[in-house]
């Protein structure tokens, strides 16, 4: 059926060449219906239904622009017959034709699919002729032989290499097929004499690279989707400054994309050539192929991966040499663990990889949270006289395979010999993706006893790679014990031997053992006899192999660089290992050091059957390489120090989740954290935390039974380097994966995606700023309070709220308040109405997060720590919750005006920050001017009296009253009706320390005897007073009167602002 329908098209390719768009119009409508029938076909394979969809697509569009083609030239036609009489009208329709004319062969444009599509059977209704005539072209065809498909323009060389492609195919060879029909396609490109059809070619190179990643799918895979957003993350990340890194199972640039058998003519040379180090110069080192060095040689690539032929010459990479050697004694443990044979390509049919006479070479390595590809050739530094290499190599002279990681190793940290040096967990994580850890003896927390214990049972069953590493030992240290400083040996096995815990290490200079006890210069009996049982001998010390005791390991070394295996963590009931479920996110990491802002992920566990142990590797992207060895430096500035904190958030639903919501496809409802104080007192991480500098670096944590909500947020300590970088976290869990945009859910499973900066329907995000001397308010107990930033916020109906503040770079801590004003509508209003400066006594209802936190706070209307007043029971009353149960949220806020204040704890502090609001229900928010903007100033200045108070009930006082006498006054008259309002400052050494509570009061004439009050700031208060806006009228004398509630002489600086001007004065 398919064949049918590919020769509709070919009939109508070669009508529209000939000019018959309306014969053409019809085999192509034709071909389309038959290629919608057979694109119904459920057992086409992908290649085939791709094929068929791209030919269904080329079709449609050459059917629309015959169509157009022809209404044109029946428009131009219409025109002409109005200019002339018309002609006698006749039915030039055609009938669809029950045969397809005859097509001659040599015309046709086809490229026939990449895989040999099945047979298919020919409709009834063909005539017999035009079966045969397919039959015979099918014969000449040759199973549908990409060479047929080429003109005889294309070169003898290029049929010639399609039709071998072809072949290798059908052999089951992708890898040279695709190779061999590259090279096909770029000598086509060369020759600039290609047919119009050569594209065809490219796209049939697609076909074949995804058919072979069906076949050899990647090691590396993440068990969730890749996200577009994350994509983009993943290919910024594969662009270094030095080199580009392809992701290695991506169709346009992986390793099915890569010639690596026929790339070019003769033996192929890397254009990036890593830089010789300085021994190696000093060596006459020269870049020398393998097969001028070892011209006799019988070459392979791994022929016994002996830990033991693994040799360090003259380059100090001692980390990644060890992981050479463990790599190598975990596969000669477990033959079937390929940990090195499956990373390096080309490779057989059975997975092993094959010496390649072009000399190119591809290892795979997981870097930058993706596997990628480094292709490198196979020049290595030699003596140009003798033919030594100077670079790490097997002593087993026909293996490759060392030089080969090592110059991958140097390709990829900074292409250059001169090795920075590395950490082993890191360089495994890199080669097999097995989770990095390390043990440091030095620590505190250190338990001999509970880490060997550990220890020796998982890397006798394989569930641990390990290396040590000497820390700064003396000269003297040097010489007595064997022992390089600041040097890694390579862990090859672990024994209780006679009560003797013993660990065997390799020094991977291949010389200068350990001289401690157990050596083989220890002269005990007991001695002898154990290393004889443990089959020791001389020629194994020679080659810097040696036996040590665990408590010498604690006390000559410094640490241990662990590498566990993903395939051992968890086991299946009988006994057999379970492979994790791997979830993986990437992202970038701005600099920031406001919890709210830093990346933060949501880990939702449904209905766990029991507790269990997850991992979660967070692996830093790295794109300048030459800096690679900065990271295992101690205390580098230039490096960032990163915690990945894991914590429970079940008892401490969101807004969304409140009301109903749950996660789905890209959208999570999972609370984000925006310090951790609003949650609770002593809220906590589920372990331990630390900060470290390591690219690499594993957090395990415990998982309770059940459903739970999990947090992951993302933590760097501040520094002087503030470029952002990108990250990727994985998470190994033993629980099946939740697929979220499926129909129907698992009834138990894990998820983790990304928590966006906002949930709610309804989010406005502000940028502001507290400036010095303008608006650096500080704490409510400031009297400058009031000059802190505010804003108002309109609530249209009754909604939950939350209100994050985000301070990205400030060393004081942060609170935002939420208050609700207290309305007055006889008071005269100006456009900073809204404002607030005394809490207590201007507000009927009051939010704030717990607690001044340093990077921002929350306040939330469904966590109860955030309520601070509301006498009124807006939010209803609280009602206690069962212990580790949700308790009932607040209710909604009314509809009406708020206002919020973000704060620094100081004043007088400068920084910027980041205000987000959401609300369920549609809002408004919009800054609130500063006091006094658009009026008047006066600025009077003086000392209080510390005379007498009046009550404020008092509304009329005698002008003889001690109060008018015995207090710091103000006159005040103005020319024109105004508005009038005034703030007093105490102008104090130390605005924490003030203990004066003060008043104003603004009074007028009564009569001849008699001072009315007008208004007054309300009671006497610490942290500043103000007057409410009052009217003056014109040519009236105004008194302001400043007192305290006890004798103070301060001095005080009183702002009048007037909506015109003002004559003031001392009285």
């Amino acid at each position: 059926m398919s064949v049918e329908a590919l020769t509709c098209v070919e009939n109508a390719l070669l009508l529209e060449q000939q000019g018959k768009l309306r014969e053409a119009e019809e085999w192509f409508t034709l071909a389309i219906h038959r290629l919608r029938g057979v694109l119904q076909d459920k057992s086409l394979g992908n290649s085939q239904s791709l094929v068929l969809t791209e030919h269904l697509h080329d079709a449609a569009r050459r059917l629309q622009q015959i169509r157009s083609v022809m209404r044109a030239e029946e428009e131009r036609q219409r025109q002409r017959q109005q200019e002339q009489p018309k002609p006698r009208p006749q039915d030039s329709r055609r009938q669809m034709p029950s045969t397809p004319p005859p097509v001659r062969e040599q015309n046709r444009a086809e490229v026939a699919p990449a895989v040999r599509p099945p047979s298919v059977p020919v409709y009834a209704a063909t005539p017999k002729r035009q079966q045969q005539q397919r039959q015979q072209q099918q014969q000449r065809r040759s199973d549908y032989s990409l060479a047929w498909a080429s003109p005889s323009r294309a070169s003898d060389t290029v049929k010639k290499a399609i039709d071998v492609a072809t072949t290798l195919l059908q052999q089951k060879k992708y890898k040279q097929s695709v190779d061999v029909l590259q090279h096909a396609y770029d000598v086509g490109n060369k020759e600039r004499n290609k047919p119009g059809n050569f594209h065809r070619i490219e796209e049939y190179l697609v076909l074949l690279r995804r058919e072979y990643y069906n076949h050899f799918k990647p090691r590396f895979l993440q068990d969730n989707p890749v996200l577009p957003a994350e994509m983009d993350v993943l290919r910024r990340s594969g662009i270094t400054n030095t080199i580009q890194l392809p992701m290695w199972d991506d169709v346009q640039e992986g390793y099915a994309k890569e010639n690596v058998f026929m790339p070019c003519e003769g033996h192929w040379e890397d254009p990036f050539t890593p830089r010789l180090s300085t021994s190696q110069r000093a060596e006459g080192a020269k870049y020398l192929r393998i097969g001028e060095i070892k011209p006799n040689a019988d070459l392979c690539i791994i022929r016994s991966a002996d830990p033991l032929n693994v040799k360090q010459t003259v380059v100090g990479d001692c980390s990644m040499v060890c992981s050479l050697i463990i790599c190598a004694s975990y596969q000669q443990r477990f033959p079937k663990g390929k940990i090195i044979s499956n990373v390096i390509y080309p490779q057989d049919n059975n997975g092993d990889p094959i010496v390649n006479p072009k000399g190119k070479y591809c290892v795979k390595m997981l870097i930058n949270g993706m596997t990628r590809l480094i292709a490198i050739d196979d020049r290595f530094p030699a003596a140009p006289r003798t033919g030594r290499l100077l670079c790490t190599y097997s002593k087993d002279e026909t293996e490759l395979w060392v030089s080969i990681m090592e110059k991958a190793f140097v390709k990829l940290c900074g292409g250059s010999y001169e090795f920075p040096g590395s950490s082993s967990s890191s360089d495994l994580y890199k080669l097999s993706g097995w989770l990095p850890d390390s043990v440091s003896f030095e620590s505190k927390e250190f338990d001999p006893e509970l880490q060997w214990k550990r220890l020796y049972t998982r890397h006798v069953n394989g569930s641990v790679l390990i290396t040590a590493s000497t820390g700064t030992l003396s000269e003297e240290e040097e010489k007595r014990l064997k022992l390089a400083a600041s040097h890694a040996y390579a862990v090859l096995m672990i024994r209780e031997v006679d009560g003797e815990r013993l660990l065997q290490l390799k020094n991977p200079w291949s010389r200068q053992s350990w001289s401690g006890m157990y050596s083989f210069d220890d002269r005990r009996e007991k001695s002898r006899a154990l290393l004889a049982q443990l089959q020791y001998t001389e020629a194994l010390a020679d080659q810097g192999v040696f036996w040590i005791t665990w408590k010498d390991l604690c006390a000559h070394f410094s640490r241990c660089s662990l590498s566990w295996n993903p395939y051992m963590l968890y086991k299946m009931p009988d006994g057999m290992s379970q492979r994790p479920t791997r979830l993986s996110c990437h992202r970038r990491f701005l600099y920031t050091m406001s919890t709210g802002q830093v990346p933060q992920f949501h880990i939702g566990v449904i209905n766990a059957p029991r507790p269990s142990r997850m991992h979660l590797v967070f692996a830093r992207h790295t794109s300048n390489v030459e800096s690679f060895g900065v990271q295992f430096v101690k205390d580098d500035p230039k490096v960032p120090y990163v915690a990945v904190k894991v914590y429970d958030v079940t008892q401490f639903p969101s807004i969304a989740q409140h009301l109903g919501e749950s996660c789905s496809f890209e959208t999570c409802y999972c609370r984000r954290l925006a310090h951790g104080t609003e949650l609770e007192a002593g809220f906590t991480p589920l372990h331990d935390v630390s900060y470290k500098n390591m690219a690499e670096h594993t957090l395990s944590f415990n998982c309770p039974a059940g459903t739970s909500n999990l947090l992951v947020v993302l933590s760097r300590i501040e520094s002087t380097v503030k470029e952002e970088f990108s990250f990727s976290l994985t998470l190994h869990t033993e629980w099946p994966q939740i697929k979220l945009n499926g129909e129907k859910r698992s009834p138990s499973g894990v998820y983790m995606h990304f928590i966006p900066q906002s949930q709610l329907k309804h989010c406005t995000v502000r940028q502001g700023q507290w400036e010095k001397g303008v608006s650096c308010g500080g704490r409510t107990s400031l009297q400058t309070f009031a000059y802190n930033p505010q804003y108002l916020l309109t609530l249209s109906k009754p909604s939950m709220l939350s209100v994050r503040l985000n301070v990205p770079e400030c060393e004081v801590s942060a609170q935002v308040h939420l208050v609700r004003k207290e309305q007055n509508p006889a008071r005269e209003q100006v456009r900073w109405s809204s404002r607030v400066s005394a809490l207590n006594e201007e507000c009927v209802f009051y939010l704030h997060a717990p607690l001044y936190a340093h990077g921002g706070v929350v306040v939330d209307t469904s966590l109860w720590r955030c309520v601070a007043f509301d006498p009124r029971r807006i939010l209803g009353e609280r009602r206690k919750a069962k212990e580790k149960a949700v308790a009932e949220p607040p209710s909604p806020l009314p509809a009406g005006e708020y206002t919020i204040v973000p704060a620094l704890w100081d004043k007088g502090v400068p920084a910027v920050f980041e205000l987000v609001v959401e609300t369920t229900e549609p809002h408004e928010l919009r800054e609130i001017p500063p006091e006094g903007v658009g009026f008047v100033e006066t600025t009077l200045q003086g000392n209080l009296m510390g005379g007498a108070t009046a009550g404020l009930s008092m509304l009329l006082l005698p002008r003889t009253d001690a109060y008018f006498s015995s207090n710091c006054k103000a006159c005040l008259v103005a020319t024109n009706s105004c508005v009038l309002t005034a703030r007093l400052l105490l102008l104090l050494a130390d605005d924490t320390k003030n203990d004066v509570s003060t008043n104003l009061s603004l009074f007028r004439s009564k009569d001849a005897t008699t001072m009315e009050r007008i208004a007054s700031s309300g009671p006497y208060e610490l942290c500043g007073v103000a007057l409410p806006p009052v009217k003056l009228d014109a040519n009236v004398t105004y008194v302001l009167v400043m007192s305290s509630a006890k004798p103070s002489h301060a001095k005080y600086a009183l702002r009048l602002y007037s909506s015109t001007a003002i004559r003031a004065w001392l009285q």
